[in-house]
């Protein structure tokens, strides 16, 4: 607590430094003139007399030094000075500060263009948490390929007998065919399970995203649209919301838009890289 104290009063003693500085002067000349008065007391002449009471002192200036480093901050200091120092430099050469701050400002602007445009491409992962996410893979040790697909059965006992992890989410791709919105189309979609966008804090543009009601036994079929397709097949209407489409001959209600940055490219991504 003390040392916290202490800093605080050297910090507040850069404020108000100026007065500070009086103050020592005033204080260390107050000592010197008293040493000089016992000198003159003890015979010395005024020269000698001031001469012995500096060396006593051992220097006006040393002195001043030594208090500074004491009561404050030496490191902030310096750096206040350098950077007065700088400004000043600035404000002699208008023309070079020009060129300079703008050669800092197309130069920040640049890397900042760059660095935007290479997160917008390269940024595959628009959910959260994505280094505590972890892929289950089933190897197939008895032919040539490196991993099976899980079957529901085998999901369910591994979400079941799960100790370690907080969730276990699960999907698959697969094409599907949407009819009764004009002519016949055919998409690339995801089956998940319902708490898929919970695990991923993934939050819809419109509407809302599955619930454990969904996926019970005889829940009427519910998809949720990608931001492509919404705009592409259904013009960007609100009013989608709640529609009954056809997928694979069977009504389904829409119940939500995802937001653009969640993309089928952006599931895949994910699915290499858990």
């Amino acid at each position: 607590m003390r040392r916290v104290r202490a800093f605080f009063l050297r910090l507040a003693g850069l404020l108000i430094r100026h007065r500070r500085e009086r103050e020592l002067a005033d204080e260390l000349e107050s000592h010197l003139q008293l040493h000089i008065e016992d000198n003159l007391r003890a015979g010395m002449t005024p020269v000698e007399a001031r001469r012995q009471a500096l060396l006593k002192l051992g220097g006006v200036e040393q002195t001043k030094e030594i208090y500074r480093d004491r009561r404050g901050i030496p490191l902030v200091e310096s750096l206040i000075q350098d950077v007065r120092y700088g400004l000043r430099m600035l404000a002699k050469s208008p023309g070079f500060t020009a060129v300079a701050i703008l050669t800092l400002a197309l130069g920040i602007g640049g890397t900042t263009t760059i660095f935007s445009v290479i997160y917008s491409v390269l940024n595959l992962y628009p959910f959260r948490d994505t280094d505590r996410l972890a892929r289950l893979v089933a190897r197939d040790t008895a032919g040539d390929l490196d991993w099976a697909t899980v079957s529901l059965p085998e999901f369910l006992d591994y979400k079941q007998q799960n100790h370690v992890f907080d969730e276990v989410m699960g999907g698959s791709f697969e094409w599907v065919l949407l009819t009764g919105s004009g002519s016949a189309q055919d998409f690339e979609a995801s089956r998940v399970t319902t708490n898929t966008f919970r695990v991923l804090g993934v939050s819809p543009l419109l509407g809302r995203t599955f619930m454990d009601e969904d996926g019970r036994p005889g829940a009427p079929p519910v998809v949720m649209l990608s931001y492509k397709v919404w705009q592409s097949t259904f013009g960007g209407d609100p009013g989608v919301l709640g529609r009954t489409i056809i997928l694979d001959h069977n009504p389904t209600t829409v119940i939500g838009v995802m937001p653009s940055s969640f993309t089928t490219k952006a599931s895949q991504a994910l699915d290499a890289k858990l």
